[in-house]
């Protein structure tokens, strides 16, 4: 697909959310119910295309350094209305339409797992650290994620906290709920597992594990 395409494809799985905003608000029958800078759908488009900078720079660019640019502090109130699942709901579709044009007869996918350091909130005890020897406390979220190496692109991801992560449910979920029809999975070691495997077969798939060595 050209960049364009690809914008496009996302454009309408975002306004697809909006159209039906009050399955995505925290509260559905106030949320977004009055006319703001800060729509919907600005907010899940600035989201998703902001980079690395300050969320103020990230503003000034979203909006062109217009006089409309709202403040830093709106931005985070408006952003608290929105469901986490509004995201999953535009990365699920936007992978899934773009994956269906794939012509190939067998995907090569590859899947791991990364730690991803979050604000620190210690009342969120299934992802807080209290850290040890003079480290500071911190939270971390757990990534699982299914990624297509020819393509370049994330075919699903499954988001944890990291205590109570387990990547052996989340590989096995990733596979069954997918939509391509015969794909290699290769996995590093941690995803190594016969229930893993049956579920790689099941799907008619073919995979390549690293196993940890076996001392006798």
């Amino acid at each position: 697909m050209k960049p364009k395409q690809l914008k496009n494809l996302l454009m309408s799985n975002i306004r697809r959310v909006v159209k039906n905003s009050k399955l995505y608000c925290v509260n559905p029958e106030k949320d977004f119910s009055r006319k703001r800078k800060l729509t919907m759908e600005k907010l899940i488009t600035g989201i998703i295309g902001m980079q690395s900078g300050s969320l103020t720079n990230e503003l000034i660019d979203f909006f062109n350094a217009s006089s409309d640019v709202p403040t830093a502090s709106a931005f985070s109130q408006q952003r608290c209305k929105i469901s986490p699942n509004a995201f999953l709901k535009v990365f699920r579709e936007f992978s899934h339409e773009i994956t269906s044009t794939f012509k190939e007869e067998i995907h090569l996918l590859a899947v791991d797992g990364s730690r991803i350091q979050i604000a620190t909130a210690p009342e969120d005890t299934d992802s807080f650290y209290p850290g040890s020897n003079g480290q500071k406390p911190y939270n971390l979220l757990h990534l699982n994620a299914l990624y297509d190496l020819k393509h370049c692109i994330y075919s699903d991801a499954i988001i944890q906290k990291d205590r109570i992560a387990n990547e052996h449910k989340a590989f096995a979920e990733m596979i069954d709920r997918s939509n391509i029809p015969k794909a290699i999975v290769i996995a590093d070691r941690g995803y190594e597992s016969y229930n893993n495997m049956a579920h790689v077969q099941e799907k008619g798939w073919y995979f390549l594990i690293r196993i940890k060595d076996c001392k006798r």
